[in-house]
């Protein structure tokens, strides 16, 4: 792609003017993938720009002054040839931020910014000139064969060998802040510690004791992984994550870990052991004040399903769906519930039920639920199994502590919504409003044309469990609002949004209703497209400041931000508090920004990364093999020689080839 033609050590500065020579010369065609979530407003932002004032039509609210709206996806620096494999959920990570900085004479000015996350991957990648990992894509389709398959993972493994990636997070998913520090995060690896306002990215963060003992010992493991959606309790401020691995053939478990508010192990990479044979695809969890619920659903993800002759990434509509219920206090202590084969990819909250007697009896869930996997092979433009509809719904679970039994489970809405959101002061806590996604036509999960968001929806959560709608079925999709408790606010035909983030009026006034506050989101028009639908970058998105109460149009404020963000996944609100408390940064009086006292990964060469790797293979080996005894380690010695020959072989070719072509050419 010209657009994104990479050189040098630094990649961003060569991805920053996208133009090139010939397109100035001559009339332009497109050269962007019409892969549906490559097209218009899907495709990668190649440019990073520096916090650049912002026009703004109407009023910033006050409580905005000092604060920072970020949002975090995935943004491919080297996009896919028209033709290739794509995921929605591949690509690196880009930030695009809002900073709303205060003047001396009290006026909030707007600066946008946005950079890449520079991970390892985004680094080496840039810097050989390919993508190292394969799509997401290539992994899910049930066409693909199982050679196609482990050529895909062999390819993989070998190019992270060569190249000196340590670490394959794309860091592409979300965003969370705890213990001073604002964290990237992505499932397949450990966070990214980065620095706002200025999005400096820092470094690895890995949870480290007082003695340097972390995720791991080993820098890669899959015992770094952890989930994308970390929950920071708004009444302790401990964080609460997990983490899953694929690679386990026996005893498939996830790692749980709680730490308090000044980052201190209560209980860390606690092992927490499934009900299930195989290692599943775990994107979310959700807390209580008391109780912590994963959830063992039926997409398995694991290498190993190729030698049964399935996926990577498997959804057996066959298996039942599992809920565990353990306590925070006492990680053993668990309780599962069995039910229905289904899909749950985002909770939305979860709060502890106690009687009259004020004896807690029920663990209470709200989550976006799909009955299967279809949004999976959407995401990735893939022809999806023949399973009917599979419309996404607001539902709720009542888990009974008593009985051991799931009292209640239905659907509260009739339309389909996603990408939740809430006032995080009440995560954890019994809440009353959700915001979510939606959209006038379609649903999330066959809309392979690229998920247009085009509805958001507010919804009286307690209201609608107390009188939940009739008759609503997996394939119902009415266009939202067919029901009472539901506000919406229907965006102008052409204009599409992401998530809404929440903002409260003012945090430290208890007082205050729950929905006293404001969501900000991304709001782009397509009717600015082109004749070829492509979306141009210089035509700028805006940042939407409505009321969250009454979600009434127009905004009470527009942000006209100076270039295109694409849509992407999830977003978070940094306080100004926050931003002045930062570990690891100080205040710059000439910028007027805190800016990081660290060596930040921004001017990083990947030769200072590249350890290619030597001890990866060993490990992955004992990994999958469940054990470091003699045998199994020799059996990983072995499977690390193969990997060695395959990529001594590997090498032999491209040096003959280049031998050849060297040949041909004199």
């Amino acid at each position: 792609m010209e657009e994104f033609a990479v050189a040098g050590v630094v990649p961003a500065e060569a991805l920053v003017d996208a133009a090139s020579d010939k397109e100035k010369r001559s009339p332009r065609k497109s050269t962007r993938s019409r892969h549906p979530y490559l097209s218009g407003n899907y495709w990668p932002q190649p440019r990073e720009l520096h916090l650049v004032p912002c026009t703004v039509e109407g009023q910033i609210p006050a409580c905005l002054a000092g604060g920072q709206f970020v949002r975090n996806g995935p943004n491919a620096a080297l996009p896919p040839a028209e033709g290739e494999n794509y995921h929605m959920f591949d690509g690196d990570g880009m930030i695009h931020g809002v900073y709303f900085q205060e003047q001396a004479d009290g006026n909030v000015v707007p600066l946008y910014i946005n950079k890449y996350v520079r991970t390892d991957i985004f680094l080496a990648s840039s810097y050989w000139g390919l993508n190292l990992l394969p799509s997401i894509a290539s992994l899910i389709d049930p066409l693909s064969t199982t050679v196609r398959i482990l050529q895909s993972i062999i390819r993989s493994g070998a190019i992270a060998f060569l190249s000196g990636s340590t670490r394959l997070s794309t860091a592409n998913t979300s965003l969370v802040f705890h213990d001073r520090r604002l964290l990237a995060t992505c499932e397949s690896g450990p966070p990214m510690h980065v620095n706002a306002p200025e999005l400096e990215t820092i470094d690895w963060h890995t949870f480290p004791d007082d003695a340097g003992r972390g995720l791991s010992r080993v820098q890669g493991s899959s015992s770094e992984w952890i989930t994308g959606h970390p929950k920071v309790d708004p009444v302790s401020g401990e964080l609460l994550m997990f983490g899953y691995d694929i690679f386990q053939l026996f005893n498939p478990h996830i790692r749980l870990s709680i730490l308090d508010s000044q980052g201190v192990h209560k209980h860390f990479q606690k092992p927490v052991y499934l009900q299930s044979a195989k290692p599943k695809m775990m994107h979310d969890f959700a807390i209580t004040q008391k109780h912590v619920l994963i959830m063992d659903l039926p997409l398995t993800m694991s290498p190993f399903n190729v030698a049964t002759a399935k996926p990577m990434l498997f959804f057996d509509a066959n298996l039942i769906s599992k809920f565990g219920v353990l306590q925070r206090d006492d990680p053993d202590q668990i309780v599962w519930f069995e039910t229905e084969s289904c899909m749950i990819f985002h909770t939305v909250n979860a709060w502890d039920d106690y009687n009259e007697a004020g004896q807690l009896v029920a663990f209470c869930l709200v989550a976006c639920r799909f009955k299967g996997a279809k949004l999976v092979y959407a995401a990735g433009a893939i022809e999806m199994p023949q399973t009917g509809e599979d419309v996404v719904h607001l539902y709720y679970y009542r888990f009974d502590l008593t009985t051991h039994k799931i009292s209640h489970e239905y659907a509260l809405c009739d339309f389909p919504i996603e990408y939740p959101s809430i006032n995080t002061q009440k995560l954890s806590l019994r809440n009353q409003y959700a915001y979510g996604a939606s959209m006038r036509e379609g649903s999330f999960d066959t809309a392979l044309n690229g998920a247009q968001i085009d509805v958001i929806v507010k919804c009286d959560i307690q209201a609608l469990i107390q009188e939940p709608p009739t008759g609503v079925k997996v394939a119902t999709s009415n266009a939202p609002p067919k029901m009472k408790h539901v506000t919406t606010l229907l965006l102008p035909q052409g204009c599409y949004a992401s998530e809404a983030t929440f903002v409260s009026r003012d945090p430290a006034d208890k007082t205050l209703d729950e929905d006293d506050g404001y969501l900000l989101l991304h709001v782009y028009d397509e009717t600015t497209q082109d004749e070829y639908g492509d979306a141009p970058d210089d035509i700028g998105s805006e940042v939407w400041v409505v009321c969250a109460k009454t979600l009434i149009l127009p905004p009470l404020a527009k942000i006209k931000l100076p270039q295109r963000v694409p849509y992407g996944l999830h977003g978070l609100w940094v306080s100004g508090q926050q931003i002045a408390l930062q570990r690891d940064a100080t205040f710059n009086t000439k910028t007027g920004t805190m800016q990081s006292t660290r060596a930040t990964r921004d001017q990083t060469s990947v030769s200072l990364i590249a350890s290619f790797y030597k001890w990866s293979a060993i490990w992955a080996g004992k990994s999958a093999l469940h054990g470091v005894s003699n045998g199994r380690f020799a059996i990983s010695m072995l499977l690390s020689a193969v990997l060695a020959v395959l990529l001594t072989y590997r090498a032999l070719t491209i040096l003959l080839q280049a031998m050849k072509h060297l040949t041909c050419t004199v």
